[in-house]
C-alpha cells in the first residue's frame, strides 16, 4: 500500500459495512453524525496523499469507527454482552480451536523421516560451507579482476580440508579468521545465486576446483562434512518433516473436498482487498467444496481480521493472479480445517474464553481513553452543559480529535478489529460510494488551489526567471 503524510489514516484496513446513501454531499454517517464530502475533500486535498477513492474510503472508515466507538461510550455500552464479544472475537476463537486440532493431528509429523539426516543433508536439503573471499569492488577493471582471481587461485592451490580453517586468515571478509570462514547452515535461496550454484556443485567435504566469482569477489569454498553440522541440522530436518507433513495433509484435504475456484475468484479477491466493506453482504461463491462454499462476504471477513501491519490487503491488490489464486485456496483450506476442528470437538475452554473477554473489555476502555470519550468524562461534560446530549458531545469530541489527527497533532488511535466489528454490528452507519466519488472531484480543486497558492511564496521563482532546483518529491511507496 502507498505511504504518505496521511499514512496513519490510509493504511488502516477496517471492515465497515456499506449501505446506500441518497445525499451526495455526505461521505459517511455514523448514527446522527455526518462526514461531509466537502470536509473529507479538504482533508484529502490538503494532504500529500494520492487523490484516489480507496484513500478517501479508508479515511471515511476510520472516522466511522471513531464515531461508533464514541457512540457506545455515550450510551454507556461497554459491549460486554457475551454474544457480542464472541462474534467480535471470532478469529481469535477460531485460531484457538485450530491450534488445538493441529496439536493433536500433528503429533507424529516430526517423526515422519524420509531418509536419514545425513542422506538429506548430502542431497542438498540444506547447505553448510566455509569460504575464503578475495574481495573485488564494484566497477573493478579487468586488470583488478584478474589480479584478484590470481590471488584466489594461489590460495586455492594450497587449500586442503586439513588447513582450510588456517587459510581463512587470508580472507578479505571481516571476522573470517575468527570463525574459520564458517557460513553455518543455509537453505536454498539464502545466498546469491552464483555462490549457491558453486556450493551445490561440490561434493560434501570437497573444496572448489576453481575460484567462484560473485558480485562480492572470488571465493574458495569448502562444503562442510555432515559430521560437523549434524547437531545443527537435526532440528532443521525436524522442522522440514513438519512442513512436508502439513503440506501433504492440507493438499489431501483440498483434493478430498473437491475444491474448485470460480472463474472470477481472483478478480473478486482483488476487488474485496480494495473495498472489503462493499462485499460484507455478498453471498456469491468464490470457491466451492463438498458441503459448502467460500462466499465473498466470508472472504471479506477473513481479510478484515488480518492486522493492518500485515499488509495483506494491499499486497493482494498488487499480486499476480497466480498468487491471488493460491491465497484464495488458503482461505478455503482455513475453512476446511475449521470444519475438521469442529468434527474433532476442539473447543475454547472457560479460562481461554475469560482471558479473551478480559482483553476485549480492556481494548474497549483503552480506545475510549485514547479518543478522550470515556463515559465518565462525557457524563461530566453533559452535566456542566444543562440539556446537552452525550451523543452530541461525544461526536464533537471525535470531530475535534479527528481534526488534530489529520494534521498529525495527536497520535494515531487504532480501533482493534474486534472492537470495530462489535460497534459496526450494533450501531447504524453508512459509507456513501457516490459521496466518495464527489470527494475526489472536490479534492482535486482543493489540491489545485493549494498548489497555486505556493506561486509567489518566498523562495518561488519570479515570472520569467529560471526556477530553483526542486526538492526531491516525497517517496510515496512503501519499501
Amino acid at each position: 500500500m502507498k505511504s504518505y503524510r496521511l499514512s496513519v489514516l490510509a493504511a488502516v484496513a477496517f471492515a465497515v459495512a456499506c449501505g446506500a446513501a441518497s445525499n451526495p454531499d455526505v461521505a459517511a454517517t455514523a448514527g446522527n453524525q455526518q462526514l461531509s464530502t466537502a470536509k473529507l475533500a479538504e482533508i484529502l486535498g490538503s494532504s500529500q496523499a494520492p487523490l484516489e477513492k480507496d484513500v478517501a474510503r479508508s479515511i471515511a472508515e476510520l472516522w466511522v469507527n471513531y464515531q461508533l466507538v464514541a457512540m457506545a461510550a455515550a450510551k454507556g455500552d461497554s459491549l460486554t454482552d457475551p454474544k457480542v464479544m464472541q462474534d467480535a472475537l471470532w478469529s481469535n476463537l477460531d485460531n484457538i480451536r485450530v491450534k488445538k486440532f493441529y496439536d493433536n493431528v500433528s503429533k507424529s509429523w516430526s517423526e515422519q523421516v524420509p531418509g536419514s539426516d545425513e542422506d538429506r543433508y548430502n542431497s542438498g536439503e540444506a547447505y553448510a560451507a566455509r569460504h575464503i573471499l578475495i574481495k573485488t569492488e564494484q566497477g573493478a577493471t579487468p586488470e583488478q579482476l584478474a589480479a584478484a582471481k590470481a590471488k584466489a587461485s594461489d590460495i586455492l592451490k594450497q587449500a586442503t580440508p586439513a588447513n582450510f580453517v588456517a587459510l581463512t586468515a587470508r580472507s578479505d571478509e571481516p571476522g573470517a579468521k575468527e570463525r574459520g570462514g564458517d557460513l553455518g547452515l543455509f537453505g536454498k535461496g539464502m545466498m546469491v545465486p552464483e555462490f549457491e550454484k558453486c556450493v551445490a556443485a561440490l561434493k560434501v567435504g570437497a573444496i572448489s576446483t576453481e575460484p567462484c566469482q560473485t558480485s562480492f569477489g572470488f571465493h574458495i569454498i569448502y562444503r562442510t562434512p555432515f559430521a560437523e553440522v549434524a547437531e545443527k541440522f537435526a532440528p532443521i530436518a525436524k522442522q522440514r518433516n513438519v512442513a512436508i507433513a502439513e503440506s501433504t495433509y492440507l493438499a489431501k484435504l483440498e483434493t478430498s473436498n473437491e475444491v474448485k475456484l470460480e472463474a472470477n475468484a481472483t478478480v473478486k479477491a482483488k476487488a474485496i482487498a480494495k473495498n472489503a466493506l462493499g462485499y460484507m453482504k455478498d453471498n456469491g461463491a468464490m470457491a466451492t467444496y463438498k458441503g459448502g462454499k467460500l462466499t465473498a462476504a466470508r472472504f471479506a471477513e477473513w481479510l478484515s481480521a488480518y492486522p493492518p501491519s500485515s499488509q495483506i490487503r494491499p499486497q493482494l491488490v498488487q499480486a499476480p493472479d497466480t498468487l491471488v489464486e493460491k491465497f484464495v485456496k488458503q482461505i478455503v483450506r482455513n475453512e476446511l480445517v475449521l470444519r475438521q476442528a469442529d468434527s474433532a470437538k476442539a473447543v475454547v475452554d472457560t479460562a481461554e474464553m475469560s482471558n479473551l473477554f478480559l482483553n476485549f473489555k480492556n481494548a474497549v476502555t483503552q480506545t475510549w481513553a485514547s479518543l478522550g470519550v470515556e463515559p465518565a468524562k462525557l457524563a461530566d461534560s453533559a452535566s456542566k452543559a444543562a440539556g446537552s446530549d452525550k451523543e452530541k458531545i461525544a461526536g464533537a469530541m471525535v470531530e475535534a480529535f479527528f481534526a488534530k489527527l489529520v494534521k498529525n497533532e495527536v497520535p494515531f488511535v487504532d480501533v482493534p478489529y474486534p472492537v470495530a466489528r462489535a460497534v459496526q454490528k450494533k450501531y447504524t452507519f453508512n459509507i456513501n460510494e457516490a459521496g466518495l466519488d464527489k470527494v475526489i472531484e472536490q479534492a482535486k480543486g482543493v489540491r489545485a488551489k493549494s498548489d497555486s497558492s505556493k506561486v509567489g511564496a518566498p523562495g518561488a521563482a519570479a515570472p520569467g526567471a529560471a526556477p530553483a532546483p526542486a526538492a526531491p518529491a516525497p517517496d510515496t511507496t512503501k519499501k
